[in-house]
């Protein structure tokens, strides 16, 4: 007979949607329940839950997730983060909080972690960010690595990374590196990242789950998502139009338009052309 382990995974294959979509399961799930905005509904999750690329994920202050991706890297997703999982699926934008890859499995994809002044990327490292309020942090724990800076509208690679480095941006200045964490980024981390992201802790699952819808999103639900960098939320036209037919959402956005200008044609779409008038015929000159 096939063990419980077994038949779980195979349970999980078939109850994943296609790969392309898939991001990773999430095995761990401490403190409270967590959302996530798929498409254009808010839901809360829980252990057990598949996440999706596109999803957006928040967690409350006490939260803590490690989520099995594909090739059997960890990712770790500590409390009152915001973090937004990009529709190519090999990226993260953190906007806020605390983030840990685990990134040696050996089948592990490349993936990187941005916050919107700093980031870093690598497929064979233990690596963790922390985005603050005015500065992001970087450690690279264990691997190799390469740091990524962003300047205005664009991701650009800075440097190689090696075990142990710790780099820090905040608003006015440039990447400043450090050979060891700061005593403030040890103090602040939260407590599970402390040690390695536990492996294998789906075996630990007695059945898969399923999101809980909550309602659709509301533009409290969306205002920082929206205002992120404009290459960051490309394709929200297309995935939250449908939410202007609601009167609240509506006046929202138009009220806060500066910040989403690409909506200012959806909001308010330009009157059509009127056809031109047809030529008129000129009349033939009649006979003398």
């Amino acid at each position: 007979m096939a063990s419980l382990v077994a038949i779980l995974a195979m349970a999980v294959a078939d109850a994943r949607p296609p790969a392309s979509r898939t991001f990773g399961l999430v095995s761990v799930a401490d403190g409270e329940p967590y959302t996530v905005i798929r498409g254009a509904t808010l839901y809360t999750g829980g252990k057990g839950v598949t996440l999706e690329s596109g999803d957006i994920i928040e967690t409350g202050p006490q939260a803590f997730l490690v989520v099995e991706m594909h090739g059997g890297s960890l990712l770790g997703i500590g409390p009152s983060t915001h973090l937004y999982i990009l529709p190519r699926g090999d990226t993260l934008v953190i906007l806020s909080g605390w983030v840990k890859a685990d990134i040696r499995a050996e089948k592990a994809a490349p993936l990187s972690l941005l916050g919107t002044r700093l980031g870093i990327q690598s497929r064979q490292a233990v690596v963790l960010l922390h985005a603050g309020e005015s500065t992001d942090q970087v450690f690279d724990e264990n691997g190799l690595a390469t740091l990524l800076v962003r300047d205005g509208a664009a991701t650009r690679v800075s440097r190689a990374a090696g075990t142990n480095q710790f780099f820090v941006r905040d608003e006015r200045n440039d990447v400043l590196s450090q050979p060891r964490p700061s005593p403030e980024f040890v103090e602040g981390m939260p407590i599970a990242f402390h040690d390695p992201l536990p492996e294998k802790a789906s075996s630990l699952l007695k059945k898969l789950a399923d999101l809980v819808r909550v309602r659709e999103v509301s533009y409290g639900d969306l205002e920082r998502w929206l205002a992120m960098p404009r290459d960051w939320r490309a394709g929200f036209i297309p995935r939250f139009r449908a939410r202007i037919k609601d009167p609240a959402f509506f006046a929202a956005m138009d009220a806060h338009m500066a910040r989403h200008p690409e909506w200012q044609t959806v909001l308010h779409p330009p009157p059509p052309e009127e056809p031109p008038p047809p030529n008129a015929a000129r009349a033939a000159p009649r006979p003398l």
